[in-house]
């Protein structure tokens, strides 16, 4: 660690050991949650960072483009889940899906991002 100390968390140990994994299949992907950016609907979720996602809505997320897929296909249910690594005492977000869209519009306009997603194959 040494003058690293400051940067080197337990999510990123474990995100160092994932990148000498084999992956389970083919276009399989470690999916990240990197930062949280602030707002007033997700207090409590901006020291979320660096985080390795599991599922989505109990599917197994294998990719960024499956995890798009996954919240497409859910449009019907009223909220998403996420579970994030570890498997055992990782955390679990529940983010409700109308809320969300208006909040994702909101966070984009404040930090200057033109799209709120770009998925490329």
């Amino acid at each position: 660690k040494g003058a690293w100390s400051n940067y080197y968390t337990d999510s990123v140990s474990h995100l160092l050991g994932l990148a000498h994994e084999p992956l389970k299949r083919k276009g399989d992907e470690v999916v990240v949650l990197t930062q949280v950016l602030a707002h007033r609907a997700n207090l409590g979720y901006e020291h979320f960072y660096d985080l390795h996602l599991l599922k989505f809505n109990d599917f197994e997320v294998r990719s960024l483009q499956h995890l798009g897929e996954l919240i497409n296909k859910s449009s019907d249910s009223p909220f998403m889940t996420f579970e994030f690594a570890p498997k055992d005492g990782g955390r679990f977000v529940v983010l409700d899906r109308e809320t969300n869209e208006e909040v994702t519009k909101e966070v984009c306009s404040e930090h200057s991002i033109e799209k709120h997603i770009v998925l490329r194959r």
